[in-house]
């Protein structure tokens, strides 16, 4: 391992045997108080960085080892008064991922966590090469900067991470409390170890080799009534306690008795500490049966973006499931009221922005559902007939679903899925739908991640998983002899977009989910970046390791996708409240939109007005259960958009235009994925990782016994092997 340093004085890469990690310019030392920021101004010499700003004297030096290097940071208050504000350390990791194959090279903080005593986390690359990082000593909190577009939006691309060695707000519970401030004379210093690893299953260890840091690990980080929490700890532990969901505490819960977050506690023999977080969920009909009804109490709207109304999804499937008449009239009502505000249904096009193409895409798959629960004809014939636009105008040549005949848009959501879920609604043998959804996905196939996404150009979570996923969900559909380049191509995507999903966080409000950072300005008006993880758009990531699980049997797959999916259904609150995403750092202060009480719209709405809340590991509410339309039918997709049309762009009064229903594509995964399911995978040393059922031994072998009777089962073994 070799360190470089860039002429003016900053750390410019780490060349190890198997990657090179890059660095960026803005490294260094800065403050932050009343509001107001200030780079630290600092000199290098002999691998220290020093300076001085408002009485504040800084130093960092770089030290390097065999394999890590030591990064010694130090902070003097040298004035007669306290410093109470932010005091923080540019790491300088190269981020910034702009346009294939360019975002091979940097590596994304793909997670950092605080604990009582220590931060400690990783950031990653395409490859599942990793740079992990801890500190000797407490640090207050962690921050991940953003660029900004020439417009003023919130961009798409990670620009910097800083360590908060000093931090005033109000941060979460499980970070130091002491440091918020600085008193005079008083002094700050740490060691920062940053350590490279050449995958992803080698971090805890050498995290705790060279930081002595304890790491809880465990499969499953969600569980069902009745099930124990099963985990390993890495190094010698000195104590053990859990607080439980009602906040009492205790030892070892035993068989979970309440549904709700459960907190594990660990100190180490050294006296580090670490926090892991499980969660007891209720069975999976209890999401759905809830997203359909907060469904109808947010309601859905016509917009230009398919995100306001994806909750007509969770409302459809949960009447076909639970054969609710009444539930299906009250969707088919509202569904019948808005969705031809937005589509052409006589001539099977799209009326509002036809070049956003996964609209019309999702409405086709809506439909379907809506066959499917209704049994009527009329509706997969309209879906067949927006199939047949969308193959005329929007399909290449070369399979690709395009925005404006240029822009590839096949893994803007799914279109290749909504294609397939229509052919196979139909019967796939010679027909069109089918063709032209392999097509699209054999595109896929040889492309890998030289595609485009929608927006600004970054490795983006969704066009990842959303191609993966569309090519493993084909993949289904062939002879197993057919299927091996294809499971070949969504591994191979699975792998790249690992750097972008919390595997190793011991937390189950976001295990397993994938970090998106720009949805909130968009959704729920809450003005600026944030790791939202989990989102809706996570689903995405728990579809891709669903089919890659059915097609390949590996463990890994079944324990990222219930992970996952457990993150994701902790949106929905034990009270059947659905809230729009979790903000998974630690502090962030935004601009939020508010309900105006004192302008009422309608009977149930407000106008907005905005105000300054402060977030931090914590869940973000929805607005469409205020933020009403009115009487206005047809709305832009948020609150800025304008209301683009097939022919004109119409700028309106936009009362009620958001895109926060986009959750509701957790509870689609649900129905498709788990719901009435039961998983039983055997392990190479012969246990058993099982969901929704129990496995039974004797002395013919095993067999697996499903919590519901008519659950269906899904094993990488058969009944009664023997043993």
């Amino acid at each position: 391992m070799k360190i470089s340093f860039h002429p003016e004085g900053w750390l410019a890469q780490i060349d190890c045997d198997f990657c090179v990690i890059p660095f960026r310019a803005n490294q260094g030392f800065f403050l932050e108080r009343d509001s107001r920021e200030a780079e630290i101004p600092c000199s290098f010499q002999d691998h220290v960085l020093s300076g001085s700003l408002e009485g504040l004297t800084v130093r960092a030096e770089y030290e390097q080892l065999s394999d890590h290097i030591r990064l010694h940071l130090r902070v003097v208050n040298e004035n007669m008064t306290p410093f109470f504000g932010r005091i923080g350390f540019h790491m300088g990791v190269d981020s910034f991922m702009e346009s294939y194959p360019q975002w091979n090279e940097p590596f994304f903080p793909t997670m950092l966590r605080c604990e009582k005593t220590h931060l400690w986390g990783y950031f990653m690359n395409t490859a599942g090469n990793a740079l992990a990082v801890a500190t000797e000593n407490a640090v207050a909190s962690y921050d991940i900067r953003y660029n900004r577009l020439d417009d003023g939006d919130y961009g798409h691309r990670v620009t910097g991470t800083d360590i908060l060695l000093i931090h005033d707000g109000k941060l979460p519970e499980r970070h130091p409390e002491r440091l918020h401030g600085l008193m005079p004379g008083e002094v700050y210093e740490n060691t920062v170890y940053l350590i490279p690893v050449r995958e992803q299953k080698q971090i805890a260890s050498c995290l705790h080799r060279v930081a002595g840091i304890p790491i809880v690990q465990a499969d499953k980080y969600t569980l069902e009534m009745d099930e124990t929490p099963a985990y390993s700890v890495t190094g010698k532990v000195r104590t053990v306690r859990w607080v439980y969901p009602d906040g009492t505490y205790g030892a070892e819960p035993g068989a979970l008795r309440q549904y709700g977050l459960y907190r594990l506690q660990i100190t180490a023999e050294n006296g580090k500490q670490c926090e892991a977080a499980f969660y007891c969920r209720p069975d999976w009909d209890f999401y759905l049966r809830h997203a359909a009804a907060e469904a109808l109490a947010k309601p859905q709207k016509a917009s230009t973006h398919v995100e306001s109304f994806y909750g007509f999804f969770s409302a459809f499937l949960a009447a076909k499931r639970y054969r609710d008449p009444v539930l299906l009239e009250q969707t088919l009502r509202s569904a019948e009221e808005v969705l031809p505000l937005m589509f052409d249904f006589h001539n099977h096009k799209p009326i509002v922005i036809p070049e956003r193409i996964q609209n019309t895409a999702l409405l086709i798959s809506l439909l379907v559902d809506m066959y499917e629960a209704t049994g009527k004809q009329k509706y997969l014939a309209d879906a067949a007939g927006f199939a047949d636009w969308l193959i005329d105008t929007k399909q290449g040549a070369d399979g690709v679903y395009r925005k404006d005949g240029r822009i590839h848009y096949t893994c803007v959501i799914y279109i290749a899925k909504a294609m397939l879920e229509l052919a196979l609604a139909e019967g796939i043998e010679n027909n069109r739908h089918y063709i032209s959804a392999k097509r699209a996905v054999d595109e896929l196939v040889s492309s890998l991640d030289d595609i485009d996404t929608e927006g600004e150009s970054t490795l983006e979570d969704g066009m990842i998983s959303c191609s993966a996923l569309q090519i493993g969900m084909f993949a289904l559909t062939l002879p197993e002899t057919e299927r091996v380049p294809y499971i070949q191509a969504a591994e191979k995507m699975m792998e790249i977009h690992a750097c972008l999903e919390q595997q190793l966080i011991p937390d189950c409000r976001c295990s397993g989910a994938s970090l998106r950072y720009w949805e909130s300005q968009y959704d729920v008006m809450v003005m600026g970046n944030m790791l939202n993880s989990p989102h809706g758009w996570s689903a995405w990531t728990a579809y891709a390791h669903y089919y890659l699980y059915l097609l390949t049997k590996k463990k890994k797959y079944l324990v990222s996708l219930m992970n996952c999916l457990g993150s994701c259904a902790q949106l929905m609150s034990l009270d059947g409240e659905l809230r729009w995403g979790y903000c998974a750092q630690p502090y962030v202060r935004v601009q939020t939109l508010l309900p105006d009480v004192s302008k009422p719209v309608g009977e149930h709405g407000f106008r907005g007005r905005y105000e300054e809340r402060v977030y931090g590991e914590s869940y973000i509410p929805m607005i469409s259960g205020w933020y009403r339309t009115g009487e206005q039918k047809l709305v832009g997709g948020y609150e800025w958009c304008p209301l683009f049309l097939e022919k004109e762009t119409v700028y309106v009064d936009n009362q009620g235009g958001c895109c926060d229903n986009d959750v509701h594509e957790i509870f689609k995964c649900i129905e498709e994925t788990v719901l009435n399911k039961a998983f039983a995978h055997k392990n190479e040393d012969g246990s058993f990782l099982t969901y929704g059922c129990t496995v039974e031994r004797d002395e013919n072998g095993v067999r697996v016994v499903p919590y519901q009777k008519t659950a269906q089962i899904i094993s990488n073994f058969q009944e009664r092997d023997a043993e």
